[in-house]
């Protein structure tokens, strides 16, 4: 794509993500009312101390608001420029703000092209802090649920 058109891409990404986080709640969980529940983060999981190494990365001040949760390109679909859908909803939910904004920066879909998306969308530096705070609940988890040790 051109950078007219990547461009394009990230100013319909950002009405799209203002709508949404038009949605409101005062707790965290899935757009059900339950808890949290899908490959990503499975449930039942009480860890001793949740998240002691990485809490203090978060900001506790913002909004809980409705969240896609996996908001990468094989989930946004498009015709030329235009998006046509977001597809893949299952990891929905009401997050706090960072929550989507982590998803995004996913190391593993980055490319020039979702780079300049995002830099339109989110001007200045990177919140690499954050970023890599999630990542690490997500390995926490994962470790977790499949009986390794981190």
């Amino acid at each position: 794509m051109s950078s007219t058109e990547l461009d394009h891409i990230a100013d319909q990404l950002l009405v799209i993500l203002d709508e949404m986080r038009s949605y409101k709640s005062t707790t965290l969980g899935a757009v059900t009312g339950g808890p949290y529940r899908n490959r990503n983060m499975p449930y039942p999981w009480q860890p001793p101390h949740a998240f002691s190494n990485v809490k203090d990365h978060f900001p506790t001040d913002g909004q809980v608001h409705f969240t896609h949760g996996d908001l990468l390109p094989h989930n946004i679909l498009v015709d030329g420029s235009k998006i046509t859908a977001i597809v893949d909803w299952e990891t929905a939910g009401y997050y706090p703000d960072f929550w989507e904004y982590c998803w995004m920066h996913d190391c593993g879909w980055m490319t020039p092209a979702w780079g300049r998306v995002l830099a339109r969308m989110f001007p200045g530096p990177p919140r690499e802090k954050e970023i890599d705070a999630v990542y690490q609940i997500l390995r926490d988890l994962y470790y977790n649920s499949s009986g390794m040790q981190s």
